[in-house]
């Protein structure tokens, strides 16, 4: 009997230890679901963190933006034009725009510091506040240049010389002589220039030429349908044709002069004309 309890001693502990290792793996194989469902919490905590953080940035990011950009701010350009320097700097304050000067010019009808042009434009253009309007003002008094002599050159580079000094054709007075198309004489005021005359004249002052014409020669009229006043005018001079009348549809401010276009002239484009003949022009504003 003694030998048999050692066996079933032996046996109970074998029993003991495969119930153990039983339970071991049983707990251990109980342990993993949980452990990966606490690893999955986890990952969906951060995830979901990381878009509330992304959504945070972009929300602030998007008022900061609209803040910088000051978006639907835009507003309409005020008319500046017409108005005296000092009127148009208090205007532009109540609306914070600041008004830049970048050009003069000197027109005689016009009180000195008035305001002859204006970009951007009144009415056509929106803009944020802060933005620079830079503006053309009529000087107190107009610069004076040396006229320069152009008698012996001929009419394309005489009139280039008169531009270039600040000063334009009043206009072309033709002769018979065979120096066709070539300038034998010039006046200022009425009065005939010598080559050592020296004359002083305010910038945009008109001198007329007296041009040679070989015979009774005539040139088709050029056409200058859709040109400003100013490409119209150094179109005619080319062809040597003088500017007749000049009129402009409605009520136009200088700035809105300057851009008009002809849309009549008398006479038609492609008549034979005499050279020194005059054409008539009537312009208006084209809409952008």
């Amino acid at each position: 009997m003694s030998e048999n309890r050692p066996k079933q001693a032996a046996t109970g502990r074998n029993r003991s230890t495969k119930v153990g290792a039983s339970t071991t793996r049983n707990t251990s194989s109980a342990r993993k679901p949980k452990a990966e469902q606490s690893v999955a919490r986890a990952l969906g905590r951060n995830v979901v963190v990381a878009v509330s953080l992304l959504v945070i940035v972009l929300f602030v990011a998007n008022i900061l933006l609209a803040i910088i950009t000051r978006h639907g701010s835009n507003k309409d350009v005020p008319n500046f034009v017409g108005s005296n320097l000092e009127q148009a700097e208090g205007l532009a304050r109540k609306g914070r725009l600041q008004i830049i000067v970048n050009d003069s010019l000197y027109v005689p009808m016009y009180a000195g510091g008035v305001i002859l042009e204006q970009r951007p434009s009144a009415g056509k253009d929106k803009v944020k506040s802060g933005r620079k309007i830079y503006v053309t003002i009529n000087a107190s008094k107009q610069k004076s240049v040396e006229v320069p002599y152009v008698a012996g050159y001929s009419l394309r580079q005489a009139k280039s010389n008169l531009l270039a000094a600040g000063l334009e054709i009043d206009r072309l007075e033709y002769v018979n002589d065979i120096a066709n198309n070539y300038v034998l004489d010039q006046k200022f005021r009425g009065e005939p220039m010598k080559a050592d005359s020296a004359v002083l004249a305010p910038i945009g002052s008109k001198i007329t030429l007296v041009v040679g014409r070989s015979g009774n020669h005539s040139e088709p009229v050029p056409d200058l349908m859709g040109m400003t006043l100013r490409e119209a005018k150094n179109m005619l001079w080319d062809h040597g044709f003088n500017l007749g009348e000049v009129e402009f549809e409605g009520a136009l401010d200088m700035a809105a002069q300057n851009a008009a276009r002809v849309y009549q002239q008398h006479p038609l484009p492609e008549t034979e004309g005499r050279m020194g003949r005059s054409v008539s022009l009537w312009l208006k504003a084209i809409e952008q």
